[in-house]
């Protein structure tokens, strides 16, 4: 379990200079998004290192979340995961090379091949799940259940305003 750490982590710093040079700048609103900026920025480095462990690219974990809902075509699966047929096609090749993905004839179509996972790729995408689904847990141990809870309502709070205000966030990797 991750310790509270009474440190300063470096942003009322980083925030004073900002504020010196541009004084209409509020300090509490900057520094707010200079530490949601840096928890993303860490939690991805922590999501990284769980897939590393778990032997998967981002892009690799990607097919296999999108292949646990069930078999899709080559099409659907570029057009879901918004990366281009080539680029998907050689991301297929690995995975089926590893024993993670395999490819069947479409019922449907007989010139059509469906993408699957195999019980390879449950296994790897399980055990990548697993794997950041503790790390989560302990990295937000620094913050009592209620803490955890209260933080969650807030940040909802803030995210369903900016999405009003912005619109949906830019597609990225799920974390786990």
């Amino acid at each position: 379990m991750a310790k509270a750490v009474d440190a300063d982590d470096g942003v009322d710093a980083r925030v004073r200079g900002i504020v010196q040079q541009f004084p209409q700048i509020d300090p509490l609103v900057e520094a707010i998004t200079h530490r949601l900026s840096d928890i993303g920025r860490l939690l991805d480095k922590a999501a990284g290192a769980n897939l590393t462990r778990a032997e998967l690219t981002h892009e690799e974990f990607k097919v296999l979340l999108a292949l646990h809902g069930g078999r899709r075509s080559h099409g659907a699966l570029s057009r879901e995961l918004m990366v281009s047929t080539g680029a998907m096609t050689n991301r297929l090749d690995k995975l089926e090379r590893g024993g993670l993905v395999s490819r069947e004839r479409d019922p449907d179509d007989r010139r059509g091949v469906l993408l699957a996972l195999t019980e390879d790729g449950r296994d790897r995408l399980t055990t990548a799940v697993d794997l950041a689904s503790a790390d989560e847990r302990d990295l937000l141990g620094a913050l009592s259940v209620d803490e955890r809870d209260q933080l969650n309502k807030l940040l909802a709070k803030l995210l369903t305003a900016l999405q009003s205000e912005l619109g949906p966030a830019p597609k990225h990797m799920p974390s786990f």
